[in-house]
């Protein structure tokens, strides 16, 4: 019993081990870059399938297999990243374990099931993991009571069980610790490259989003640069308060006309950069279109008066090969060309 117990805490912390690398790495970079494609799911799925079959012949060959820990990588990679996971995960880890135990297949081809039902029906969470493998495993104990009963294997079957909770348990303690550090770490990420009153990016990740740019590929790109017009005398008359609603919607009126991969920045005060990925040609249309719904938006002053806000747009298409920054003081000039004309009105440098 002191080997069995002694094999089993090994193959139990490599299974521990593994599972955590093989989710936490992958859970980590789509945090942190937002590539949550279906490929890299499909990928994920393969990978947590592999490290399967791995844990079931490392403790196969030692006679200390625990199921929760060759389930593990699977059941984890399922609740972090979904389906996709779940599926390429069983297809892999079965073309190489699958017909090895009859013990085993019962108990796997139970457990998901379990936990795909109660995943169906919005019963998601690690109660329902613990839940399913209860079920699964009793459903296994039950179907093989015979050879149980001869080998004389009932007790470390449930020393087994036993360890099996405390595995899981332990497992997703620190999952839920990689998940608040996470949360964490990309707010504070998300809130030094934010501007906190319009939602966009601030002047800092603007600057590094130029300098993204300027190292990329896609060379074809315009800049625009938007201020609203006679701000101050908005601040004057109806306080800064109402002011910084202005430019709150001002910004969200931007965004909803962009699209996801285009860019928007608070360059400063009333002033927005805005990198529209398209030639000048279909870059001139988006501007007007968004000068005009901005001068068409009606703020409401909290009196009887509304404000009907307009702002100036100077847009600069890059020139391939050269500098961003030389772009970004184009569309100023553009800017201050329109501010001098009349202002409400594009204009192109």
């Amino acid at each position: 019993m002191m080997f069995f117990l002694e094999e089993t805490l090994i193959n139990t912390l490599v299974g521990m081990c593994i599972t955590y690398t093989c989710i936490s790495v992958p859970f980590l970079f789509v945090k942190f870059t937002e590539k949550n494609s279906l490929l890299v799911k499909c990928g994920l799925g393969v990978l947590v399938g592999l490290a399967s079959a791995y844990i079931f012949r490392d403790g196969i060959a030692n006679h200390v297999a625990l199921f929760s820990v060759i389930i593990s990588p699977i059941t984890f990679g399922f609740i972090f990243f979904g389906y996709p996971v779940l599926i390429f995960g069983i297809i892999t880890s079965t073309l190489f374990i699958f017909g090895d135990t009859s013990y085993y297949d019962v108990f796997s081809v139970v457990y998901f099931l379990c936990l795909v039902g109660f995943h169906l029906t919005k019963r998601r969470g690690m109660a329902y993991v613990i839940i399913s493998y209860s079920i699964a495993q009793s459903v296994n104990l039950f179907s093989h009571v015979s050879a149980l009963s001869e080998s004389g294997y009932w007790q470390l079957a449930i020393a087994k069980t036993s360890l099996s909770l405390v595995f899981l348990m332990m497992l997703y303690f620190a999952f839920g610790k990689l998940l608040d550090l996470s949360t964490s770490q990309h707010y504070f990420k998300k809130a030094s490259e934010t501007d906190p009153l319009t939602g966009v990016s601030n002047r800092r990740s603007i600057d590094l989003y130029l300098k993204k740019v300027e190292q990329s590929e896609n060379t074809q790109f315009c800049v625009f640069m938007l201020d609203i017009d006679n701000f101050k005398s908005i601040n004057d008359n109806f306080g800064h308060p109402f002011g910084d609603t202005i430019i709150s919607t001002v910004a969200k009126l931007i965004k909803k006309n962009i699209r996801s991969h285009d860019f928007v920045g608070r360059y400063g005060g009333e002033e927005f950069i805005i990198i529209l990925n398209s030639s000048l040609d279909n870059a001139l249309p988006v501007a007007e279109k968004m000068r005009v719904i901005i001068e068409e938006h009606v703020s409401e002053t909290g009196s009887q008066e509304s404000v009907c806000v307009t702002v100036s747009v100077g847009i600069a298409e890059h020139a391939s090969g050269s500098p961003v920054n030389i772009a970004v003081a184009n569309a100023d000039s553009a800017l201050y060309k329109a501010k001098t004309g009349g202002k409400n009105r594009v204009e192109v440098y």
